[in-house]
């Protein structure tokens, strides 16, 4: 399997080299390529089943983008899969860039538990974890590769979140898990008004 495609921009931009992926080849939650769940006039079924649209619809509506198509693609129920991997980059890309924090913290939690999907495997599938083979490889070095986009980053709480992540990414222990779903729980609560 190649190495994850790493976008050359950053923000937005970045999801303009979507198409340098051959998304039709790579292993989601639903199967290979562009999966229909169900009426194509129903946005959350549209996006669910295809990981490139889930990641274009970030531009239009990142809320359902996040949690109805990249969740539901890439990292369902804490599962990790092939495409997870190649669309990790543009996430980190995106996230890096210029977007307000209402769609960076939900990036970079999404990071998160993708770091604690990819940290373990995922026995035939039926619990959380990698799922397919060196799925857990290949999460993790798309991972490492794209942590660096993210030093641009100052804001303290993503900071920690980001931190534990790369701590995850070097040693895959429960203390690190647990470390991680802490810095995304401080990460998601909103800052206290002064």
């Amino acid at each position: 399997m190649d190495a994850p495609y790493q976008p050359n921009g950053t923000g937005f931009a970045a999801l303009d080299e979507l198409d340098q992926v051959d998304w039709s080849r790579l292993e989601h939650c639903y199967g290979k390529g562009v999966v229909s769940l169900g009426d194509a006039g129903n946005v959350s079924l549209a996006i669910a089943g295809d990981v490139s649209r889930s990641l274009a619809a970030l531009r239009a509506d990142p809320s359902l983008a996040i949690s109805e198509g990249l969740y539901s693609n890439i990292c369902h129920q804490g599962t990790v899969y092939q495409a997870t991997a190649h669309a990790v980059p543009f996430i980190a890309a995106v996230a890096a860039g210029d977007v307000p924090d209402g769609i960076r913290v939900p990036l970079l939690a999404l990071l998160g538990d993708i770091s604690i999907g990819g940290s373990y495997i995922a026995p035939d599938g039926s619990h959380a974890g990698a799922f397919g083979e060196h799925v857990d490889v290949l999460v993790r070095e798309s991972l490492a590769t794209s942590m660096e986009r993210l030093s641009t980053i100052r804001t303290p709480r993503l900071v920690v979140l980001i931190q534990a992540i790369e701590s995850l990414l070097v040693q895959s222990t429960d203390a690190c898990r647990d470390a991680v779903e802490s810095a995304i729980d401080v990460a998601l609560t909103p800052p206290a008004t002064p």
